[in-house]
């Protein structure tokens, strides 16, 4: 008795639909951690906007947030740095800004297996993706430390000579990026596990850690153009204002089960800012940076995610047009010249 293949055709449509549904579920999740994150804060956004005077701080607030998001893929594309095939703006678009809504779901799990998927996509082994979504977490988790250090002491007091260990770490990397080879390689011969399938290069770790302080500091003005609107000084509150986005942002990214550190990020940045602002206007303030912050990520993530896929179907047009043409050409030629 022999057993009947599945056509590849009904194998490919099955795929295809799993996807479907899979990318289906993902943006459902993404949608609930969204309203999860923003849903509190809605009627103090709403009366910031009913007020005149507030909405260039707004803007100027919404714009930082999203050059600095945007920045973020600059870091990660960095890392990509002697993968094969090298990959396209549109190309790490894509993986990165779907991984990226997935910072909204509960769990650092769903962002690395969008980035797995879509890596495999594009050519990108899983070990490969692995690693540079490690690397990834780990240059924007000490950078942003390094970068707590303009207003740990002010908030730490003497307990802020820890956030020295990721300044020197990041200063080490910079100044021998192969430091970070040698760790890993230690590390992987003392876990007795073979050590990772792909490493950034020198000059590839030296940009992403550029591009993700860069996109820090822009990042955290939006906190102080926000701070400025509460009636915070503007001098006082810029250095405490952009350390401080940093330093609770990534010490809320550690708290893996809270979505994009939901309510962890805001207790520290109400600590922050309360050196600049009354408590309730403190909490005021952190409360408009998770609904502002929220609203740039989705504009920035969602409008690459549109780019890319009207990029994909320009491209796909392109080559049926060119195909058709090559197809129609050969008999006006073999009609014109006589010959078969």
């Amino acid at each position: 008795m022999t057993t009947t293949e599945p056509r590849p055709d009904l194998r490919a449509a099955g795929r295809g639909i799993r996807r479907g549904v899979l990318s289906g579920v993902f943006f459902l999740a993404v949608l609930a951690g969204l309203w999860l994150s923003v849903h509190d804060g809605t009627g103090t956004l709403a009366k910031l906007v009913l007020r005149p005077r507030s909405i260039p701080y707004l803007v100027a607030a919404f714009a930082a947030n999203a050059v600095g998001v945007a920045l973020t893929l600059v870091s990660w594309r960095a890392l990509l740095d002697g993968l094969r095939p090298v990959a396209d703006v549109l190309v790490a678009a894509r993986i990165y800004f779907t991984s990226f809504l997935g910072k909204y779901i509960p769990g650092r799990v769903w962002g690395l297996l969008a980035q797995l998927r879509l890596g495999r996509e594009a050519g990108y082994s899983a070990p490969a993706m692995s690693g540079v979504f490690l690397l990834n977490l780990a240059v924007g988790t000490l950078t942003g430390l390094a970068l707590g250090l303009t207003c740990g002491p002010g908030l730490l007091g003497g307990q802020a000579w820890w956030l020295l260990l990721p300044a020197g770490a990041v200063g080490a990397l910079f100044v021998r990026p192969g430091l970070l080879t040698s760790m890993v390689r230690v590390a992987a011969r003392l876990a007795r596990r073979s050590p990772p399938a792909h490493l950034p290069t020198d000059s590839g770790l030296r940009r992403s850690m550029v591009a993700a302080t860069a996109s820090w500091l822009v990042a955290g003005l939006h906190l102080w153009s926000l701070a400025v609107l509460f009636g915070a000084d503007a001098l006082r509150a810029l250095p405490l204002c952009v350390g401080g986005f940093a330093l609770a942002t990534a010490l809320s990214s550690l708290a893996v089960v809270l979505p994009d550190g939901w309510g962890a990020r805001e207790a520290i940045l109400m600590l922050v800012l309360s050196g600049v602002l009354p408590w309730p206007a403190a909490g005021a303030v952190a409360v408009a940076s998770r609904i502002i912050c929220t609203a740039s990520e989705v504009a920035v993530a969602g409008g690459a995610l549109l780019l890319v896929r009207g990029g994909a179907r320009r491209r796909h047009s392109g080559r049926t047009h060119s195909s058709s043409s090559r197809k129609t050409s050969v008999p006006h030629d073999t009609a014109r010249t006589g010959k078969p």
